[in-house]
């Protein structure tokens, strides 16, 4: 067998003969090989230290209180706006009152910005304006008109006077 840590061939086997996991005819040829390759060696007993001592570790209880820590930490990790450091401690006192008044103030100016009053609308052709137009005044502006033309003022040379 070559070395597998110079070789980089086969390595997971010098992991899996450490751990116990290897099957038996390879574990007999790395066992072999092991013996004979002093840095090899002391990659398996570097490993069957890490396994032992892993072996032996026991967790640490859960707490009642481990999801509130646990939820707690994560907020705390979250990282600040600059807006959140300045209103962050006002946020309860200042907004949650605030909020619907502010709402109410955005309905009044959309309201006010948005009505449009009603102008009457004018007809723009000739035949609404006559409709409009009364027979007695049509009547009059013609009698204004014939007289105008009787008059006919016409401006006339001015004639010395004698004394």
């Amino acid at each position: 067998m070559n070395c597998p840590i110079k070789t980089q061939e086969n390595r997971e086997w010098l992991l899996d003969y450490a751990a116990g996991h290897l099957a038996e005819e390879q574990a007999v040829v790395v066992k072999a090989h092991v013996e004979t390759c002093h840095e090899c060696a002391r990659f398996v007993e570097a490993q069957q230290l890490v396994w032992n001592a892993l072996s032996q570790w026991e967790p640490e209880g859960i707490t009642d209180d481990f999801d509130r820590r646990l939820y707690r930490t994560i907020e705390d990790a979250k990282p600040f706006s600059w807006i959140n450091r300045i209103f962050g401690p006002l946020q309860p006192v200042l907004w949650r009152p605030a909020f619907p008044l502010i709402a109410a103030c955005l309905m009044i100016v959309a309201g006010v910005l948005l009505h449009t009053p009603q102008l009457p609308v004018t007809p723009l052709d000739s035949q609404a304006r006559v409709e409009k137009i009364e027979p007695d005044q049509v009547e009059r502006s013609l009698d204004d008109m014939q007289m105008l033309r009787e008059l006919d003022l016409k401006p006339q040379p001015e004639v010395p006077k004698t004394m």
